[in-house]
């Protein structure tokens, strides 16, 4: 019998569920509660172990020598009361609801309190929230609290939307290094430049006084040679904008150049001449033939994919 009887450790799975159930109960009823947070004129009654214990801001408020050491009251700076009950909602029920109304001031005041759950939970809702017309200002918001993964995520959807996201008036409002850092990446995914010309000249026009100057700087971010030659001859060369700027001329000229001088295009290799990263292609081949010559020396060329690829087919009789 005691052969069978060895001892054996066992974990409840409701054990600390049931804990935070009962430490948020007291909570509630204010009872066993050392310490009242403040905001905004309203009281949140709370521990100070449970805090401390979930959040390195409060650990070091009551751990350290600050004067909120051993207040009965903490006056919190910097967030609604409305946030905060949010926030200790989630300290003591390990949930958070997040909408598209408090996400901007939630995850400030996560990061203020050092809450990560709250912070993590925050940057997936606005991932899953990407869309072209608001990618380009989660990137900035994402950057300004240190989110890494969001600012990551933001960036590669505005480059996978390219033509979508120029279209919305967050691009427009842009500042010329942003735009710049745009348009200059290799992943930009577009079928052409032309889109990417077309934004520039956009961006432009919104404010014609104060970004006529700047046209010549974007307009090298501009991948030109890679345009058909009708289109830099229809579209680019009757572009006022252009036409005014001795600088955007030679950038023209270059593109016109590249077309019409074969010859010269290895010595024209650069950035503009480089393609960008081309969307996705997916080709299948299906069908069939009744009689296939075994050998045969005869070569056929097919048209330029985005990448090198190098495949084998058999045929099956």
């Amino acid at each position: 019998m005691r052969g069978i009887m060895a001892p054996k450790d066992i974990m409840t799975n409701t054990h600390a569920k049931s804990i935070l159930n009962s430490m948020n109960s007291l909570r509630k009823s204010n009872t066993l509660c050392d310490v009242t947070l403040r905001v905004e004129q309203k009281d949140f009654p709370a521990h100070r172990i449970v805090l401390a214990a979930c959040s390195d801001y409060f650990c070091a408020m009551f751990t350290s020598e600050l004067s909120e050491k051993g207040k009965p009251y903490v006056d919190i700076q910097g967030l609604t009361a409305s946030t905060m009950e949010i926030l200790l909602d989630f300290v003591y029920t390990e949930t958070v609801h997040v909408t598209v109304e408090n996400v901007q001031e939630l995850l400030p005041a996560a990061c203020l309190l050092q809450l990560k759950g709250v912070k993590q939970a925050c940057c997936e809702f606005l991932e899953s929230q990407l869309d072209p017309s608001n990618c380009l200002g989660i990137r900035d918001f994402a950057e300004t609290h240190n989110c890494v993964d969001l600012m990551q995520a933001a960036e590669v959807f505005s480059q996978k939307h390219f033509p979508e996201v120029v279209q919305h008036e967050e691009f427009i409002l842009l500042s010329q290094g942003e735009v710049e850092k745009l348009i200059k990446c290799d992943e930009i995914q577009v079928d052409s430049e032309e889109p990417v010309f077309e934004a520039v000249i956009s961006w432009v026009k919104h404010a014609k006084k104060e970004r006529e100057g700047s046209l010549p700087d974007l307009l090298q971010y501009v991948r030109m040679p890679l345009l058909t030659p009708r289109y830099i001859t229809d579209v680019i060369d009757t572009e006022p904008f252009i036409r005014c700027s001795l600088q955007c001329r030679d950038l023209v000229d270059e593109a016109k150049k590249f077309h019409l001088r074969p010859e010269l295009r290895t010595q024209m290799q650069g950035p503009r001449t480089r393609a960008r990263l081309a969307p996705a292609l997916q080709v299948a081949v299906k069908g069939s033939a009744c009689r296939l010559r075994r050998l045969s020396p005869q070569w056929t060329g097919l048209g330029s994919g985005p990448g090198s690829r190098w495949l084998a087919s058999t045929g099956l009789s």
